[in-house]
């Protein structure tokens, strides 16, 4: 398995976001259980991906899931019943979606032929206690989520976020790697800008494409 010469030469690494590449999302999904529990001024670009307020504190991880949940609770108007911390976390789950096992599979046939392989994601410690709870019981393969990557990058965890530029050089130095060498997929123009700046090589990834694309035996 090699990355198609056209894209990129000279990759030893690959760091895939997360939402829109390895697991499909849908922010309506979200925006419309919020709107069912009277959250009815909230907009899709607020939760993804530009993020604002209470989103934007959350991905950053610097406020915990219950500061979340009482924020979303205090923005129901009145008359509405306040929804309860389940509902909310429903909610705020729907967007991700399910998921497709073969780009998992990828990722190893991948490493197989010699790249390191990362994640990088924009994400929140509710989603990623959701999704990886969710891979690790539903899993065909029996694996964990983490072991299909030599590492994980979470932006709640190292308080930053895309399109930062400190975040892609916080990954690259704490996994050795060299921006000529690598290679950065993401579904946000401007991540992959922010990156191409720093001299990593990116694909900017669109439907209908998919990483499948990005690939050849």
């Amino acid at each position: 398995m090699q990355l198609k010469p056209a894209i990129a030469t000279g990759i030893r690494n690959i760091i895939f976001d997360f939402g829109g590449v390895l697991l499909d999302i849908d922010i309506r999904l979200t925006v419309d259980a919020f709107r069912r529990l009277g959250l009815s001024g909230l907009q899709s670009a607020e939760i993804h991906p530009q993020n604002a307020g209470v989103f934007l504190q959350l991905e950053l991880g610097n406020i915990s899931e219950e500061e979340f949940i009482r924020t979303l609770q205090s923005y129901v108007p009145a008359g509405y019943p306040v929804p309860t911390p389940e509902q909310i976390m429903d909610a705020w789950n729907a967007l991700l979606l399910a998921y497709d096992w073969r780009r998992f599979e990828l990722l190893d046939r991948l490493r197989e032929s010699g790249y390191r392989v990362f994640l990088l994601s924009n994400t929140n410690l509710p989603h990623r206690q959701f999704f990886i709870d969710r891979f690790d019981r539903g899993n065909p393969a029996g694996r964990k989520f983490e072991s299909y990557f030599d590492r994980c990058f979470y932006s709640d965890a190292m308080h930053l976020r895309k399109p930062d530029p400190e975040i892609y050089l916080v990954a690259l130095q704490e996994a050795g790697l060299k921006a000529g060498e690598t290679l950065f997929v993401d579904d946000n123009k401007p991540n992959t800008d922010a990156a191409s700046e720093l001299g990593i090589h990116t694909v900017h990834l669109l439907p209908p494409m998919t990483v499948f694309d990005l690939f050849e035996a």
